[in-house]
């Protein structure tokens, strides 16, 4: 059968868009996917070729795309099943989602380069998009279990460096979230294949079960809720946040502020002992006092909106910044007031973000913080003492939203596929 797109990429499991057993980047792909078959004049034929999950079919169809579970995560035979299936479909455009350890070990990612090159070999027209990028391991040491200047960490960044290039030469396109990933890649290669799209945004989901979530978490009406969603990572400064609370609530116990870690860990490294070592000592952090600081674990797609409903605050606590946010993206969907920290600033750069903050007579220095627990805790009580201020950052992420719907960002996916 002849496809107009096949999608090399994690999907979610059937009928949902946020599932366990995937990695970040499923739920931005059939969000991505469901957007184009909207917006297109013509509904696009698409296949998607994803990993297999437990209790999934292998083959099933949604509507007009194809899903066929054909590669295992951590095998060596998952290229040769992607292969397979190319050669068996046709299709000359070729869209590829790509995020760190998605296909699993850094040898099975490594081999991506190769995959390009064949499909380019084949005259095919390959896009991908690039949901994280990192060139300097050092800024990810403690991610991947390393300390900061090891050997092993300049080793990486050198092959990192080679592994973008050769993605870069071998691909048709490069789609990225955001400028600062862009100016990224322009320092190793030549940006004119470099596109950038700004992440979508979800519709807000008007069916809350804020009640019950909140009886779950022992959260009143005189509580302030802070949150932070997503995989338990050390990159996005988890276990920093917590210790932050930790510190602060040993001086006043009585605070009404309570953490939502509202994520669990991530199941591409759950195998590995450094990040066993990491939810440990994360939970340890936690368990001083579990009234005020609180892990949910996975939160399932219809308690999303009620999780980001009961907060007043959702914070992006990254040490880092490779990638753009999904968790910041639904605080857009939600209209929620968000800080972020120093790091990760850059995506503030984006267009569309910076004309929202100029609008609103908005810095960044009101939606920003050090990584310092003073500032932290001294920006937090200042938006807790000041309600105007809290809608104003709202009234930011509402702004964003209009220009982020999926079908805006879907109308550049059109055109860029040329689908």
């Amino acid at each position: 059968m002849k496809y107009d797109l096949i999608v090399i990429a994690s999907y979610p499991p059937q009928n949902q868009i946020h599932g366990k057993g995937t990695v970040g980047v499923a739920s931005y792909t059939k969000n991505t996917l469901l957007s184009i078959s909207k917006t297109a004049k013509k509904t696009p034929k698409i296949l998607v070729l994803a990993e297999k999950l437990l209790n999934q079919k292998i083959k099933y169809q949604e509507k007009n795309i194809t899903i066929i579970r054909c590669w295992q995560r951590n095998s060596f035979f998952a290229y040769f099943q992607i292969l397979k299936q190319i050669n068996t479909h046709q299709a000359s455009n070729i869209l590829i989602e790509f995020e760190m350890a998605m296909f699993g070990n850094p040898i099975l990612n490594s081999l991506l380069p190769l995959l390009l090159l064949f499909l380019k070999i084949k005259n095919k027209k390959t896009t991908i998009v690039l949901h994280q990028i990192v060139l300097d391991f050092n800024k990810i040491s403690g991610h991947i279990g390393q300390k900061q200047n090891s050997s092993l960490n300049y080793l990486l960044s050198f092959l990192s460096k080679i592994f973008y290039k050769l993605i870069i030469s071998f691909s048709s396109q490069i789609i990225v979230f955001e400028r600062f990933l862009k100016d990224k890649l322009a320092t190793i290669a030549n940006p004119k294949k470099i596109i950038i799209i700004p992440h979508g945004v979800e519709p807000k989901n008007i069916k809350t079960n804020t009640k019950t979530v909140s009886q779950q978490l022992n959260i009143s009406s005189k509580d302030f809720v802070i949150t932070t969603f997503g995989f338990l990572a050390w990159y996005k400064g988890t276990d920093w946040l917590a210790k932050t609370m930790s510190n602060y609530l040993d001086k006043f116990p009585n605070s009404n502020l309570k953490l939502v870690i509202a994520g669990g860990p991530n199941p591409n490294h759950l195998d590995k002992p450094f990040y066993q070592n990491f939810i440990k000592n994360l939970k340890k952090l936690t368990q001083k006092h579990p009234k005020n600081i609180i892990i949910t674990n996975f939160v399932d797609e219809k308690d999303i909106a009620s999780y980001y409903s009961l907060s007043h605050l959702i914070v992006l606590p990254y040490r880092t910044g490779m990638s753009s946010s999904g968790p910041l993206s639904l605080a857009f969907t939600h209209r929620k007031a968000f800080l972020l920290s120093k790091p990760i600033s850059p995506i503030l750069g984006t267009k569309d973000i910076d004309s929202s903050l100029k609008k609103l007579n908005l810095n960044n220095k009101d939606i920003t913080f050090n990584l310092s627990s003073q500032d932290f805790i001294t920006k937090v009580k200042q938006l807790k003492k000041n309600p105007s201020k809290l809608d104003l950052l709202s009234k930011l992420s509402q702004l964003v939203y209009r220009q982020r719907l999926w079908t805006n960002i879907a109308k550049q996916y059109i055109q860029i596929l040329n689908i």
